[in-house]
């Protein structure tokens, strides 16, 4: 196990650690030398470092995507931490837990996958009965649902934070139901469940969350509208309007042409769906932003590209 982890990392602490290196850029200095700006990562998160001279030198021999052991300091530059390195050198796989390195889920993932089961029990209706028992009497497809993460960055970016997100789409949508309860709560629950399941292609993570090639080229909604249309046609007389309309609900939960939405929610339960994965990811990237709060005097966050503002971090004591 580690004895440094980047979440931890001070202001003029001493760095003699391994991480993952996930980004180098060779440059020239003005008087013709060369530094390398570069990027480590690990299971709390990332640090930018800066490579001179000698250690610069190291560098040429690592490439990105190796597990390489840094000695330097840390340091502060226009306002973000960073690591100077001193030297660098690459340590094999063999020796590293990859539990350092792939951030996880805090939550049980056994009781929340017990959780989801209970909300898939409820469905009644017997066509979409039929079409989540075709996923989830898939061994394959749960292994791979407890596994995956939400994101790359943005929310829920962590091992088994596609369960996670999952279960808390159903707790939202039960409490939803409370209130509007002339929605159709089995194609409420059906579509939680699906919406996402195209994350389970979509990233790939044995030393970091990253996208894959499919993952990259289809993104998620296509690839989860092709799964669930997949299954579908293997049920028979499954009636057109219900096959549409979960359809649709995959294909609009992003709510915006310019979130990825091919087309916008059309009906009360495809908009209710878009809602409430819009809540729980803008909550959960709230939420990494008080994680990340390294002293209590800090009020505000950096500027969050995602959510277009900074985060008032003071909590009542």
């Amino acid at each position: 196990m580690k004895s440094q982890y980047i979440e931890e990392l001070k202001p003029g602490q001493v760095v003699r650690e391994t991480f993952l290196l996930t980004r180098k850029i060779p440059k020239e200095k003005k008087d013709g030398g060369l530094y390398t700006q570069i990027e480590f990562s690990d299971r709390t998160g990332t640090i930018e470092g800066i490579a001179w001279d000698s250690a610069s030198e190291d560098l040429k021999e690592l490439a990105v995507g190796e597990f390489v052991f840094v000695v330097g300091n840390v340091s502060e530059y226009n306002g973000r931490l960073q690591i100077v390195v001193s030297s660098a050198h690459k340590i094999s796989e063999a020796e590293i837990d990859p539990d350092d390195f792939l951030p996880r889920t805090e939550e049980n993932i056994d009781e929340v996958m017990a959780e989801i089961e209970t909300y898939r029990k409820k469905v009644k209706n017997p066509y979409l009965k039929d079409l989540l028992d075709c996923f989830f009497s898939d061994e394959s497809f749960l292994t791979k649902l407890r596994k995956a993460p939400a994101a790359k960055k943005a929310h829920h970016a962590y091992i088994g934070g596609l369960a996670v997100h999952t279960r808390n789409i159903l707790r939202l949508i039960n409490g939803v139901y409370n209130s509007y309860n002339f929605l159709n709560l089995d194609l409420l629950i059906t579509a939680g469940l699906l919406h996402d399941i195209g994350k389970i292609y979509e990233y790939s993570y044995l030393k970091k969350i990253d996208h894959s090639t499919v993952g990259r080229l289809l993104g998620h909604i296509i690839i989860g509208y092709e799964m669930v249309i997949h299954k579908i046609e293997k049920i028979q007389n499954f009636p057109e309007d219900l096959k549409l309309k979960i359809l649709h609900m995959i294909l609009s939960h992003h709510g915006e042409f310019e979130w990825g939405s091919p087309i916008l929610p059309c009906f009360p339960e495809a908009l209710v769906l878009h809602f409430i994965d819009n809540l729980d990811s803008k909550i959960a990237m709230m939420r990494e932003e008080f994680k990340k709060k390294r002293d209590d005097e800090r009020e505000w966050s950096d500027y969050h590209p995602l959510l277009e503002r900074e985060i008032y971090l003071k909590e009542e004591n």
